[in-house]
């Protein structure tokens, strides 16, 4: 076998092109890809160990959804032990400089223009002693593997998309209680943009994902994003779109949910456990530990913030706080209100989920008003998109109507959702 090209499932139509244009340009080279030349029946993991066994190069298509997994890691471990020549080949926005460890230990390709294309093919002529067609054309080569992406970049459109909210626990259940942001805005908002529901996870293992210029993306509620979805949102991302999280208080653990996962990749972190409420007044200090009740649907009135331009107040509920990495802008913090804590005396840890404290075990941080509850992602982790993070999904309030200047900060997300802010 003279090469082996190991990709992630998803990105199976991009590896038939890349062998289909170089069986084209180097006639008689041999080339195994599991999408294309695994026969049906046949014990997969025994034929694939056989082609890495005796591939004299390996091409590893990375891209931002791929170099993380631990399969394609696996199998250019694997290539490497058995001296094959690993040649990771980057695209879809991901760069050489960009490339993780282990594939930042080898000489890269960027197959972003024609020129990137006869290199490698003419690499490969020389490793295996093979002649170059002469109908060969690198343009050509580009163009088939691009036809293969098949992304329709995200700046092409202004659609915006509600992919989950709280209360939904599985994908195909519950879709009653799906927060449907239009049907929520005010008539003087309601057409300004495109917005629609998604409820089918195959958007995001498919290039119906880049129809949509921006995602709001909830904390799921006891259920948990595959880690394919995780690598897909991140791929897009990268080629542009934008993505607003939204998390809730007491965080991932006390959920079972992994949102955490996701917006850690943008260098964001939320802080399972806090809720933010407003002050409480602690009559007689000299009682020791004082229990407070669960601060829980307390609207919060957040003084002073920016996102665009100066609002004068915004209405939260069901606040968690949120950090960021350096180089992120944290642009709504606690202020005037204060953070709490489930007492240590109440917590339990069950299957790995924190259980339900009592309404009265609370204890209050009074030297919070620093802490972000909103921050944007650092540019530098977006690639050509951006993600921003507020630490409530209710942004309005469960069923009710706008308070204070959240019409305006809604506004203002939407409009950078879908493009209209730059």
């Amino acid at each position: 076998m003279d090469v082996f090209i190991s990709h992630i499932t998803e990105e199976a139509q991009e590896a038939k092109a890349l062998k289909e244009s170089i069986e084209k340009a180097l006639p008689g080279i041999q080339i195994f890809v599991s999408s294309a030349d695994l026969a049906i029946g046949r014990n997969w993991l025994d034929e694939l160990l056989k082609h890495l066994n005796t591939a004299k190069i390996m091409l590893t298509l990375c891209s931002p959804g791929s170099v993380r997994q631990p399969w394609i890691n696996f199998e250019n471990g694997l290539g490497y032990a058995k001296d094959a020549s690993v040649i990771p080949i980057c695209y879809k926005g991901l760069s050489n400089d960009e490339l993780p460890d282990p594939f930042a230990i080898f000489q890269g390709i960027e197959l972003t223009r024609p020129a990137a294309c006869d290199k490698l093919v003419k690499d490969l002529s020389m490793s295996l002693k093979m002649t170059v067609a002469e109908s060969f054309d690198p343009a050509l080569m580009l163009a088939l593997i691009n036809q293969a992406i098949q992304i329709k970049g995200p700046l092409n459109n202004d659609t915006i998309g509600i992919v989950l909210s709280q209360r939904q626990n599985q994908w195909e259940k519950n879709r009653n209680s799906v927060f449907k942001l239009p049907d929520s805005l005010p008539p003087e908002l309601r057409n300004t943009w495109s917005i629609s529901n998604v409820d089918d996870e195959r958007t995001f293992t498919t290039n119906d994902l880049f129809q949509y210029a921006g995602l709001i993306l909830a904390m799921p509620w006891h259920a948990k994003l595959r880690q394919e979805i995780i690598n897909a949102l991140v791929e897009w991302v990268y080629s542009g779109g934008r993505l607003l999280l939204l998390g809730f208080e007491l965080g991932d653990r006390h959920h079972d949910s992994n949102l955490a996962e996701l917006s850690h990749r943008f260098g964001i972190d939320p802080t399972s456990g806090d809720i933010v409420g407003r002050k409480i007044v602690q009559a007689d200090p000299t009682q020791g530990v004082v229990s407070i009740p669960k601060p829980y649907g307390e609207p919060l009135l957040f003084h002073p913030h920016l996102f665009n331009g100066f609002l004068p107040s915004v209405v939260l509920r069901n606040v968690q706080t949120v950090r960021v990495d350096p180089g992120g802008k944290e642009w709504m913090h606690v202020g005037e209100n204060a953070t709490y804590r489930p007492r240590l005396d109440s917590v339990q840890y069950n299957d790995g989920i924190m259980a339900t404290p009592g309404l009265n075990m609370f204890e209050q941080n009074e030297y919070s008003s620093w802490l972000p509850v909103a921050v944007e992602a650092p540019q530098g982790l977006c690639g050509k998109g951006g993600v921003n993070m507020i630490g409530t999904w209710d942004l309005i309030g469960e069923g009710q109507f706008f308070e204070g200047s959240n019409m305006e900060l809604i506004k203002h997300l939407l409009d950078w959702l879908s493009h209209k802010e730059a």
